[in-house]
């Protein structure tokens, strides 16, 4: 079982139900880094995000970049996305964010390779309660999020490599809730994160899932509707639920055997 990670004083429960300053406080920490930079980033999207065409896009060429990381490259931001916690999130050159995506970064920090996509309706999330420094999403070059897809991290960390593209509907993330303490509510229960690594080239058929704890070798497949619970090695197609393998590739002729 993975070790469970104490933090009791920072649970799923202590966001729900919670009212009036106290609640206020909790939400603005889900958004951003501080007060100032909450009204900083909120300010400039009110002003930028609704804006379509190419109009929009150059607005936000041109403004965005103050409310990312400091060493970030200005995105093409397509009109309606949403950027929380984007003093932590930064892109390489030449990325693309399309439209109604939303990037909800926190301490784990989102990053998006150069001439990488994310496109229509992604979510890009790292905010968990216990999110933990260099544990977010990390997204190399040239590599393609499909639209509708998920991936969380947060905890754990989620390392996605070059040129990997995503179908839609993907859902990919490091974390899970504790189960085992019956006489604790599912919002008690503790938070935990383990790691997923995707190396380069690897292709994730529609509607798969990978969970937390799970490495995909370098120019291996997921099929379509897959449920990846274990290690894909290099070179390797996988199917099914749960994923089992389907063929393997010659690395050095990239033909199929078996």
């Amino acid at each position: 079982m993975p070790k469970i990670v104490n933090n009791s004083n920072d649970r799923l429960d202590n966001y729900l139900g919670a009212v009036s300053a106290s609640g206020l406080g909790l939400y603005l920490k889900t958004r951003s880094s501080s007060l100032c930079r909450y009204i900083l980033e909120s300010f400039i999207q009110i002003l930028f995000a609704w804006m379509p065409t190419l109009i929009g896009i150059a607005m936000r060429y041109l403004f965005y970049k103050l409310i990312f990381r400091k060493d970030s490259a200005r995105p093409v931001v397509e009109n309606s996305v949403e950027f929380l916690y984007a003093r932590n999130i930064k892109f390489g050159n030449n990325a693309y964010v399309d439209s109604g995506c939303r990037l909800h970064a926190s301490r784990a920090e989102i990053e998006i390779g150069s001439n990488s996509r994310i496109m229509r309706n992604a979510y890009l999330t790292t905010y968990v309660s216990n999110a933990r420094n260099g544990e977010g999403i990390y997204i190399g070059n040239k590599s393609w999020i499909g639209i509708n897809s998920v991936l969380g991290s947060g905890h754990g960390g989620l390392f996605i490599g070059n040129n990997v593209i995503i179908a839609p509907n993907v859902t990919i993330a490091t974390g899970d809730h504790d189960y085992r303490d019956i006489a604790a509510t599912t919002a008690e229960q503790e938070y935990y994160g383990s790691p997923i690594h995707i190396h380069d080239d690897v292709w994730i058929g529609a509607n798969a899932v990978i969970v937390g704890g799970v490495t995909v070798g370098k120019h291996s497949v997921i099929a379509a509707g897959s449920v990846v619970t274990k290690d894909v090695p290099a070179y390797t197609m996988v199917g099914g639920v749960p994923a089992r393998e389907i063929k393997k590739f010659k690395d050095n002729e990239n033909s199929i055997i078996g």
